[in-house]
């Protein structure tokens, strides 16, 4: 469910008529159709009714209703707030996790590309590093907002909106000892090389938690980048943090996923310093995050 699909979805509301809604938005009667037919698979329930060509809203209609109009109506004030702030507002500075990147978020240039199309005014300069540096970055000051891989858990004086959340696994090399395994359990990793994209506390304690209530001994090794983590897997048979979903990247002769159980969930979070909110930072925010929840 997207902001835009909410936006068409309450214009339709108001029309209660399929051409007239089109119209409003710009868009063909075929694709209103479509967005509605979607937000009512998700939500398991038709939102109108059709009599004789005269649409009326159901009682979950309704209820959707309630709900999204606030929702939009904030969404467009952030917007305004944004667009005042366009002739004033600094640069960006956006730190970019390489853990992140080409694998986790493969379209990210794309979304941020459309943001700097769709706001010109709104300097924005991206900085790819490592998943740990981005942060002590922020902190310092040298960064308004990052993107990290996370175990959900945040760094002290900082806020974290998740992006998005995938179930955790393991990648492996074709030589693991793990390598026909659908799922592994964590005692199973005892005396095991972990490729990390951060040493930092903040990502590494949720994990070790985990493996120390098992009485479990790994070692952590950092692994800025997704093509180092490759090497250090098919050279010497380590394994690394991914998501539970299979890519044209990962699908290969020599490197798969493997469950692991009991781990908490893998994040890519937007991260800022603790401070007064700055729209410009919360458009891109909910922005990225549109885009992401629409084509993941």
């Amino acid at each position: 469910m997207t902001i835009q699909q909410l936006h068409y979805f309450l214009t339709l509301c108001q029309e209660l008529n399929y051409s007239h809604a089109a119209a409003r938005l710009y868009l063909s009667r075929q694709a209103l159709r479509q967005s509605i037919q979607a937000l009512e698979q998700e939500l398991c329930s038709p939102l109108f009714a059709n009599d004789h060509n005269h649409l009326s809203l159901t009682q979950k209609g309704q209820q959707l209703r309630d709900l999204a109009a606030p929702v939009v109506e904030q969404f467009d004030q952030m917007c305004q707030k944004a667009r005042r702030h366009l002739v004033t507002h600094p640069v960006i500075r956006l730190g970019i996790s390489q853990a992140l990147v080409p694998n986790y978020l493969p379209s990210l240039g794309d979304y941020l590309d459309q943001f700097r199309q769709a706001y010109p005014g709104i300097p924005l300069e991206t900085i790819i590093e490592p998943n740990d540096q981005t942060v002590h970055q922020l902190l310092a000051g040298q960064r308004d907002a990052v993107l990290v891989m996370d175990l959900g858990r945040a760094p002290s004086h900082t806020l974290r909106r998740p992006l998005t959340v995938h179930a955790f696994a393991l990648m492996v090399g074709h030589n693991s000892p793990y390598w026909n395994r659908a799922s592994l359990c964590p005692r199973e990793l005892e005396g095991a090389q972990m490729l990390t994209p951060g040493l930092d506390e903040w990502i590494t304690r949720p994990m070790q938690d985990l493996f120390a209530a098992d009485g479990v001994s790994i070692t952590l090794q950092l692994a800025v980048s997704f093509y180092q983590a490759i090497y250090a897997m098919q050279e010497y048979g380590a394994v690394g943090f991914t998501r539970l979903e299979q890519s044209h990247i990962t699908d290969t002769d020599n490197v798969r996923e493997v469950k692991l159980e009991g781990m908490p969930s893998l994040y890519a979070s937007f991260l800022t310093r603790e401070a007064p909110p700055d729209p410009c930072l919360d458009l891109l925010y909910h922005i990225l995050l549109d885009q992401l929840n629409q084509n993941l």
